[in-house]
């Protein structure tokens, strides 16, 4: 083969090389009959495709025709023709010619994201990374078939450019091209079928396809618009033939379509089928079919904002379009035949995959509606994803939102209702159908905060092994801390001045004293005189800060002195606190001592001396901390391990410890300005722990200091098991109050004052969890990236789940968790047991459907869950084992607190597996912080209205036809309809007159039939009550008085058939029997005049009245009930509808009753047979199937329905 021009020149004749491996055999020649056969292959240099403007290039995966291999090549667009080599920088490239290509995806899943070029010449099968970069390639090469010059805009305007979109597929039945009208090829009827109309086309004649694929905007309508007196509307959309089997013609009710050839027509928006001949005949505007609610119109498209995004304009029929998202990636890749199905049953302008460009085209299309809804098809990420984009463009009021659940947990689609999984394409009209019908709810969001910090790694209890019963002067030391708490909290609580002056006076002595014992300890334990020269320097600053603060309190005691009546204050709250024998914790709503804004005006310099009591603080801690370095240390080097071990003697387990919690940061001694100025009110909080809730390990408790609480004030934390652990305090010698006091009420000195310094790392909606959890998804996730086609299924992720859970199972590796981190719930420090996790639940879901709360209702202790309550639930978890019973029981035992906001603390140099909604990742130590953002609006599925919204709809079905409104009655009647009004008025006179003088004596009666006989009355009035005109009686007066005697009749006929008959005496019996036969000769008499006959007949009105007159009696609305009676006596208003008694019944009644019945099929051979109402009662099953009923269903209807004729019989024949 020659070179082309500005080829390398030839050089000395070597022997021809070896044919590199995209020659001819990596083109396939197209299959297809009456195609050329001939490959044609041109070279190029890199030098002539530089002179060409570059469209797009990249690496593409392309696929041999020999044993299906595949290699990787580099791609070029540019102009019409696609290059290709084996790298970028390589000198020869092969051409494709794209003037008369198509292109095509290649399967119907798509799992390899693979495309299809077809030329008339080659076909070449090629495969991209991802979705987004296979559709960023169709949409290029699409694109450069008519146009010249490519407009990268163009890739965001897919969804409206009209072409086709093309998918390789196989038919089960015989299918024809829409452009050659030939079949297809093969007996699976193999070739292209395009994702959004179903044109049908060989691959050949792809490329001469029109651009007629379904409307999206007012522009792709074109010509055939339908403006009339109420705006402009859409006509039908016909695309012809490939009808299913079973399609019958809407306008004349015949089988249309047909497997010969390409005929009749179906519209793609209505869903309409009628044959050529009727075309004509079928109203031109379009109903949009039964989604019309959910759909947006093409109309409703016709402009472009200055950003370049189409906006949607906001027609009155279209009140809340939905707004489908799909990820196609979710269950397997079938999130593309789920794309396909929404672009087919809605406009293909609102459905758009997250794959290829996210959900910000889909929310920009859509924020001028002012209510729309949202579907999001894919698993608890997607969900995020789309939620995280509302937040951004602000979005919440106009929006509700509905899962489809296409992912691998589906948490949030199962607590709203619609299941754990969906797998039916098939089934999403009636998906859209029960979407409107949803209800809405709000869902709690969460912010996911960070800040990260060094924070000195907590030791273990277990390490405590100083043995200080061994030094007097080291024990003497731990008594002091015990005063020093007493007394430092009297001073940041009480509000009486003198019993701050006289605290802060023993306090300060206490702690010179204890500076003096220190340093001698410290001597005696210390051999380096570097170590004693640092001790003894902070012990000169611990006394620099003491006799700072005492002098302070010296100028507030003399300012007070001045005044000779102080205000009253609110000690006698804290003195409560203190006084009382049960748990330490406050009892009810009052303002922290440090945040109180009804201090007296003595205390102006409060600020000041809050800081000096901060730095008496932390210069005790200091000491503490040296001090306990030293010891560890000198531990360290003898190596004894022979001390107590914190909360295992068994004299403290058997104690009864009341053990106060420590403060919170609002209750620290220097409370930063804006955090402490807050009142602390009754919080879910206050509902932590339940007693044995939590099995203590054995690193999980204090020694308790009994006699050292009584000067302690009430913390407002509800702890409700004694030896708790709070925090860092196992790691100090000791671990008693001044310990927990001081390290919690600052722990590290390094958390910021606000929020503002945290960064957010996501929004929570399902749920958080640190540790155990949060290390098996990361390894999930992990394993994903690397190897994503051995996680392509739910059943596979399941499968991993288990696999990697049961790896932690033997691992153990956050065994210590409770060491690694800290928790506080509302500002309260939560002690920890031995545990490996802990979860924090926004919702009854977890993990795939595990109810890990263990409950759904309330009990003594805790709320009843919801994620609508700005509550969240916390949870340990102690193991894989426990994650996987609680699957199947439903454990409480690991319970921990319902809050409002979470903080967790990740100690040491290493970061701890954290995972949100399933995404994880390694958080570095430092703070993180779960505060509530906002809410969401959700579609919740409403399974009580879709059960009663279908009870009324079979009613609907089984009643019969309604006759001509009666809109279509004169206005005035006859003299002969006159005549017969007057006999009527007669009848229905005296059943009034006979129910009212049998009401006097039966109360019974009177509350059953006042409202309906009160309503017949009334229209009687109407009707006689005022002198006759000239013109005659009002017909739509007649008619109501007509519909409302039909009511009090069939309301009186149903008393009769129950207990009423059996109170009544025989003469009464036999009056009210003899009216209702008057009333019921009438009735049938007004069956011959046209207007009237309505009256004949069950209608909408009595329904109406029977509705009133039952939600009158109840006081409530029992639709369901009404429903379910008015079932139950169809055929006592048959019977009575019908006129005379069921014995004297003819063929005709015989056969009305069965229309009624909507059995009409059987009104033949019932009168063939001379079925009589004498015969029909007697009817038995081995009759009915010797008639020919042998629908099981159809004979039980039938059975029934003599049943009911057989009760109300005797009580009409009396």
């Amino acid at each position: 083969m020659a070179a082309a021009a500005g080829a390398p020149p030839p050089g000395p004749p070597q022997p021809p090389p070896p044919p590199p491996p995209e020659e001819s055999s990596d083109s396939e020649p197209e299959a297809e009959p009456g195609s050329p056969q001939k490959l044609i292959r041109k070279v190029s240099t890199s030098g002539q495709i530089r002179q060409k403007t570059i469209i797009k290039e990249g690496m593409l995966t392309k696929q041999n025709n020999s044993f299906q291999r595949s290699k990787r090549r580099y791609f070029k667009l540019r102009g019409r023709t696609l290059y290709y080599a084996k790298t970028a920088k390589s000198i020869i490239f092969d051409e494709v010619d794209l003037t008369d290509a198509s292109v095509a995806e290649s399967s119907t899943k798509n799992v390899n994201n693979s495309f299809t070029v077809i030329t008339p010449c080659r076909k070449l099968i090629l495969c991209a990374d991802n979705r987004k970069e296979m559709e960023d390639w169709i949409a290029a090469l699409k694109t450069v078939q008519n146009r010249e010059h490519f407009e990268p805009t163009q890739y965001s305007m897919d969804h409206f450019s009209g072409m086709h979109n093309w998918y390789a597929c196989s038919h089960a039945r015989p299918t024809y091209c829409n452009v050659c009208r030939e079949a297809l090829s093969g007996v699976t009827s193999h070739g292209l079928s395009c994702e959004v109309c179903k044109f049908k086309a060989h691959k050949r004649c792809a490329v001469r396809a029109t651009n007629n694929c379904k409307w999206t905007t007012l522009a792709s309508i074109g010509k055939d618009i339908i403006e009339d007196a109420d705006g402009i509307a859409m006509p039908h959309q016909w695309l012809e033939g490939n009808l299913p089997v079973s399609a019958k013609c809407t306008v004349c009710d015949k089988t249309c379509g047909s497997v010969l050839r390409l005929q009749d027509w179906r519209c793609l928006w209505c869903k309409a089928m009628v044959h050529t001949s009727c075309k004509e005949s079928l109203l031109t505007k379009c109903p949009l079919g039964l989604c019309k609610v959910s759909v947006i119109p093409p109309t409703a498209l016709n402009s472009i904002d200055s950003d370049g995004f189409w906006k949607a304009s906001c027609p009155p029929s279209c009140t809340s379009p939905l707004l489908v998202f799909v990820n196609s990636k979710s269950g397997d890749n079938q999130g593309v035949k789920f794309l396909r199905r929404f672009k087919q049953l809605l406009n293909p302008a609102q459905v758009f995959d997250l794959m290829n460009g996210g959900p910000h085209l889909g929310l920009r299309l859509f924020q001028k509606f002012d209510t729309f809804r949202i579907l999001v098809c894919g698993g608890d990420g997607s969900v995020g994803w789309v939620l995280s984009e509302i937040d951004s463009l602000n979005l919440h009021k106009q929006c509700q939102l509905g899962v489809l659940p296409l992912g691998t947990g589906n948490d949030l689609a199962r607590v709203l209702g619609w299941g754990s999984a969906c797998d039916d394409d098939t089934q999403l009209p009636q998906i859209l159908e029960k979407l409107e019908r949803a209800s809405t709810k709000m869902l709690d969001r969460w912010s996911v905060m960070a800040y990260e910090a060094k924070l000195p790694r907590q030791a273990s209890s277990s390490t405590v092994t100083e043995d200080f019963s061994e030094d007097s002067e080291v024990q003497q030391i731990l008594f002091y801390e015990d005063s020093v708490a007493a007394h430092l909290s009297k001073i940041l609580t009480s509000d009486q001045h003198s019993v701050v002056i006289s605290s802060a006076k023993v306090l300060c002595e206490t702690v010179k004293d204890f500076v003096a014992r220190v340093g001698k300890a410290y001597e005696k334990t210390t051999e380096s005189s570097e170590e004693s020269e640092v001790m003894a320097k902070k012990c000169s600053v611990l006394k620099e800060k003491l006799d700072s603060l005492l002098k302070t309190l010296d100028d507030e005691s003399q300012a007070s002195s001045s005044l000779p009546n102080p205000p009253p204050t609110i000690a006698e709250e804290a003195e409560d606190g203190d006084g009382s024998g049960s748990i330490c914790g406050s009892t009810g709503d009052r303002l922290v001592a440090s945040a109180c804004p009804a201090r007296p005006q003595i205390f102006r310099p409060r600020e000041q001396l809050m800081l000096r009591a901060n730095s008496l603080k932390k210069a005790i801690r200091q000491i503490i901390e040296h001090t306990e370095k030293a010891v560890d240390e000198q531990n360290a080097q003898t190596q004894e391990q022979e001390g107590f071990v914190l909360g295992l003697s068994e004299s403290e387990e058997k104690m009864d410890h009341r053990v106060c919690p420590p403060l919170s940061h609002s209750e620290s001694f220097g409370v930063p300005k804006g955090r402490s100025q807050r009142k602390v009110s009754k919080s879910p909080c206050e509902k932590l722990i339940s007693k044995g809730s939590l099995s203590l390990g054995s690193s999980a408790s204090l020694p308790p200091q009994p006699g050292s609480r009584d000067g302690l004030p009430a913390l407002n934390t509800k702890i409700l098991y004694p030896n708790v652990r709070a925090g860092m305090s196992g790691s100090l010698p000791g671990g008693s109050v001044i310990s927990r006091l001081l390290i919690n009420a600052d722990p590290f000195n390094s958390e910021p004052e606000t929020l503002e310094y945290y960064t957010e790392k996501c929004v929570m909606n399902n749920y958080f969890g640190i540790g155990l959890d949060a290390k098996i998804s990361l390894d999930f996730n992990n394993k994903r990236d690397e190897h994503p086609e051995k996680c392509r299924s739910r059943t596979k992720n399941m499968m991993w789940y288990g696999v990697l859970g049961t790896k932690e199972l033997l691992h153990r590796t956050y065994k210590n968790l409770e060491q690694k981190v800290l928790l506080e719930c509302d500002g309260r420090p939560i002690p920890l047991p031995s545990l490996q996790g802990i979860a924090v639940l926004n919702i009854p879901s977890y993990a795939g459907g595990t109810n890990f709360w263990g409950g759904t209702k309330e009990d003594d202790t805790f709320a009843a869950p919801s994620f609508d309550d700005k509550i969240l639930e916390v949870v340990a978890v102690f193991g894989s084992m426990q994650m996987a019973v609680s699957r199947v029981i439903r454990l409480q035992h690991h319970r921990i607190a319902q809050c409002r906001t979470v903080k967790i603390s990740i100690l040491g140099d290493e970061g701890v597996p954290v995972q949100v909604d399933g995404e994880a990742w390694v958080q570095p130590p430092g703070y993180i912080r779960i505060v509530h953002k906002n809410r969401a609006q959700t579609l919740t599925r409403d399974r009580a209205f879709e059960s009663t919204l279908k009870s009324w709809e079979d009613k609907q079905k089984c009643e019969l036809p309604r006759p001509p409104s009666c809109s279509l009655h004169p206005e005035m009647l006859s003299e002969e309809e006159a005549t017969q009004m007057d006999q009527f008025g007669q009848a229905a006179g005296v059943l009034i007159h006979s129910i009212r003088e049998i009401a006097q004596s039966h109360r019974d009666m009177e509350q059953e039939l006042a409202h309906a006989v009160n309503a017949s009355s009334k229209s009687m009035d109407r009707v006689y009550g005022k002198p006759r005109t000239t013109e005659g009686l009002n017909c739509s007066f007649v008619l109501e008085m007509v519909n409302n005697f039909r009511a009090l009749r069939s309301e009186t006929e149903l008393l009769l058939s129950g207990k009423m008959a059996l109170q009544l005496d025989p003469p009464q019996k036999e009056q009210l029997g003899s009216a209702l036969a008057e009333m019921d000769r009438q009735l049938r008499r007004l069956a011959d005049t046209p207007w009237l006959c309505q009256s004949a007949e069950p209608g909408d009105e009595e329904s109406v009245m029977l509705d009133l007159a039952k939600r009158s009696r109840s006081g409530k609305f029992r639709l369901v009930t009404k429903f379910k009676k008015e079932k139950n006596n169809k055929n006592k208003e048959a019977h009575s509808s019908l006129g005379a008694p069921v014995h004297l019944w003819g063929t005709e009644e015989v056969a009305a009753w069965l229309e009624h019945l909507s059995l009409c099929e059987y009104k033949d051979i019932f009168t063939r047979h001379d079925i009589r109402g004498s015969e029909l009662l007697h009817l038995e099953r081995r009759d009915l199937k010797d008639l020919g009923v042998t629908k099981v269903g159809h004979m039980k209807r039938i059975l029934c329905g003599i049943k009911e004729l057989s009760r109300s019989a005797p009580a009409v024949e009396a």
